[in-house]
């Protein structure tokens, strides 16, 4: 499927598609697919999906997607706090240090 010419000359190019009716299905476009020029060139690569994959992927990348944002919330929680506990030993050494 990869190298095949479109109707401008260029040789298309395998993309994917991420739309809910056909999450993750690959087509061969115009490799100026999607921008200003493009011909309009399309064809399939893969199969048709069935019902139930256009219902359950959609909803496996939503759920990537939360755990993802969980994650980047974690990781910035878990700088705060290193944070936090450097500066609570910077300040018990101070006041430690002015003690004795």
């Amino acid at each position: 499927m990869d190298g095949q010419i479109c109707f401008c000359g260029r040789v298309g190019k395998i993309n994917c598609s991420w739309t809910t009716s056909n999450p993750g299905r690959r087509f061969v476009g115009c490799e100026r697919y999607g921008k200003a020029g493009a011909c309009g060139y399309f064809m399939w690569v893969d199969a048709p999906m069935c019902d139930r994959a256009r219902v359950v992927i959609p909803g496996l990348l939503r759920s990537i997607g939360r755990l993802e944002a969980q994650v980047r919330r974690e990781k910035k929680i878990k700088m705060y706090l290193v944070v936090a506990l450097i500066t609570s030993w910077v300040l018990w050494t101070c006041v430690f240090a002015l003690v004795m």
